[in-house]
């Protein structure tokens, strides 16, 4: 499949049964675009993240090549869906595998590993403990009516907890 055929992804939690249709932003980010487009469908333990606010997250392997930064954003909005290589350390030192999915995390030999960061409210910040950190924005909501429903389930993940659950991402 040609990459550039590919406009929309969607972006789930599979025991939640929701989901959310986002579009690739070919216009703004096309080399992260295209590597995203060649390691689909993924899906993993999600994660509710703590300093960035209102954010889902899986970690998955960085694809090779790793493309550069291209559209940074540093203060995602809802339904913006980021591409953001992370050190093992900035994810809780999960290097050698996480306790709450039994999970061995796919750090590759610099210790990095690849955060898939889903937004689902106003108010983040990519401010932390760790500094500024900018990131890809590849993909954008293309309903408000279904992200607030997605809201809901993330949420949920939120206040009931994520062990079990996983966040997928597949063409649409």
């Amino acid at each position: 499949m040609d990459t550039k055929e590919l406009k929309f992804i969607r972006l789930g939690l599979r025991n939640h049964g929701s989901s959310t249709r986002l579009r690739m932003r070919w216009d703004c980010s096309p080399r992260t675009c295209a590597a995203v487009t060649t390691m689909l469908p993924v899906e993993s333990q999600v994660y509710h993240a703590k300093y960035a606010n209102n954010e889902i997250y899986n970690l998955v392997p960085l694809p090779e090549p790793t493309p550069p930064q291209e559209w940074t954003c540093l203060y995602p909005g809802p339904g913006d869906l980021l591409f953001a290589p992370v050190s093992s350390l900035q994810t809780g030192g999960f290097s050698g595998g996480n306790t709450l999915s039994n999970q061995e995390m796919p750090v590759n030999e610099e210790g990095l590993i690849l955060d898939f960061a889903f937004f689902y409210e106003r108010g983040n910040t990519l401010i932390s403990p760790y500094g500024i950190s900018p990131t890809t924005l590849f993909a954008t909501g293309t309903s408000f009516e279904e992200l607030e429903e997605f809201a809901e389930a993330c949420r949920d993940v939120w206040f009931s907890g994520a062990a079990g659950e996983t966040m997928y991402i597949e063409p649409d």
